[in-house]
């Protein structure tokens, strides 16, 4: 379709505007749509020796949920991640045993949010929605709640 054409083109001219080595030298280009094209989920594709973020290629990486055990949004993260962690040059054994990968690299630069925050002198609750206090007159709130007791 045009868009599909649109897309490739879009890609190939930021492809070759990154790396103009790659000019007149791309072979085959295809792009596929959101039809699941990855691996199997069998027994044997966890089994794969080659089934990791590190290609033959030098500075080639690959990511997504193909790496992982699930075949989801969620297991396409992990597999970012896996692929960053590579391209960091982290190994299992630094994530397992040391404890480093680049998300505890990241933590050193974060601040632990605050939560609480102060509103018209009153310290409340930090939450991702804003909220209204609702004020109520509990004179009439408890007249309405025994008027409904009644009934």
């Amino acid at each position: 379709s045009g868009e599909m054409a649109r897309l490739m083109d879009r890609v190939m001219k930021d492809l070759v505007q990154t790396f103009p080595q790659l000019e007149d030298n791309i072979i085959c280009s295809q792009i596929y749509g959101p039809a699941r094209s990855g691996l199997t989920h069998c027994p044997a594709r966890f089994a794969i020796k080659g089934n990791r973020p590190e290609t033959s290629y030098p500075g080639l990486f690959v990511g997504g949920a193909d790496l992982t055990v699930g075949d989801s949004f969620s297991a396409s993260i992990v597999g970012g991640w896996m692929a960053a962690n590579a391209v960091m040059g982290y190994s299992m054994i630094d994530h397992v045993y040391l404890k480093k990968n680049l998300t505890s690299d990241l933590e050193q630069f974060m601040e632990e949010p605050s939560l609480t925050t102060e509103r018209d002198g009153v310290v409340v609750e930090d939450v991702a929605v804003p909220f209204k206090e609702l004020k109520v007159d509990e004179e009439n709130s408890t007249k309405a709640a025994e008027s409904s007791k009644e009934e």
